[in-house]
């Protein structure tokens, strides 16, 4: 499994619309399904956890944009094409955690998304479906979509009523939370996507990774962040770290 991480999405344009399409070929609805764990289990909203630190948790709400959804060809000759839609993940919402998509026929290797919302649909500003403000993931003061939102309690926190609140956005230089994920198929093996089979793509996601990552982020010390800057790139630059991997099931 390979994870590009930190790719400005225009070139993430360039790179996809330099391959080739595969014409005629019949596709059929593919499944993304997000799940997340905790020690390798579900994750249980508004259940106490504790964290790779020993502090303990316990998590709310748990939201986050993942758009640009396109499947990895194993040919990369071929071209695939992005779905122009952004999609909210609402673990407290479990129709929203499974995404279904019309995918062309093919061999793939794996999936790739945009994590936020790119500066090209950040300055059309408010928007309606899962963009609309009513979703609360809209910075009103800061006309601004919040990339992920993870919310809840936890008594080493330092906020008041022992909140935790990671509300990470922010796409304008020098601080981005945008990101692209690719994801590649276990141990890199392709699989086929045909009008005869039924693919489910079910994405791990591991929220031990959040904390533990490449900035290291112990609740104590940081119990909130709610502002565009360097705090909110680090702290989304954890949450990519939380994609584990790819399990394809395959319904004949």
């Amino acid at each position: 499994m390979r994870k590009l991480r930190g790719i400005p999405f225009v070139a993430l344009l360039l790179l996809v619309f330099g391959f080739q399409k595969n014409p005629g070929a019949q596709g059929t609805t593919l499944i993304i399904q997000f799940r997340v764990f905790i020690h390798g289990e579900p994750l249980l909203l508004n259940k106490k956890y504790k964290n790779p630190f020993g502090e303990t948790f316990e998590i709310s709400r748990f939201r986050f944009y993942a758009g640009k959804i396109a499947p990895v060809y194993a040919d990369t000759t071929l071209k695939i094409n992005i779905s122009p839609a952004y999609h909210l993940i609402d673990f407290s919402d479990s129709a929203s955690t499974a995404i279904k998509l019309s995918a062309p026929a093919g061999t793939y290797s794996g999936i790739q998304f945009q994590l936020g919302v790119d500066s090209i649909d950040q300055y059309r500003g408010a928007q309606s479906g899962d963009l609309d403000p009513i979703k609360g993931m809209f910075w009103t003061w800061n006309s601004g979509y919040l990339s992920f939102k993870i919310e809840g309690y936890s008594p080493v926190s330092n906020q008041p009523a022992q909140v935790i609140a990671y509300h990470i956005g922010g796409f304008r230089y020098p601080y981005n939370t945008v990101w692209k994920i690719r994801l590649d198929s276990t141990n890199d093996v392709p699989f086929q996507v045909s009008g005869e089979n039924k693919i489910t793509i079910e994405v791990a996601m591991e929220l031990d990774n959040f904390f533990d990552s490449t900035n290291p982020l112990h609740i104590n010390e940081i119990s909130s962040c709610t502002t565009p800057g360097l705090l909110a790139e680090k702290i989304s630059e954890n949450f990519t770290g939380i994609f584990a991997g790819l399990t394809i099931r395959n319904y004949p």
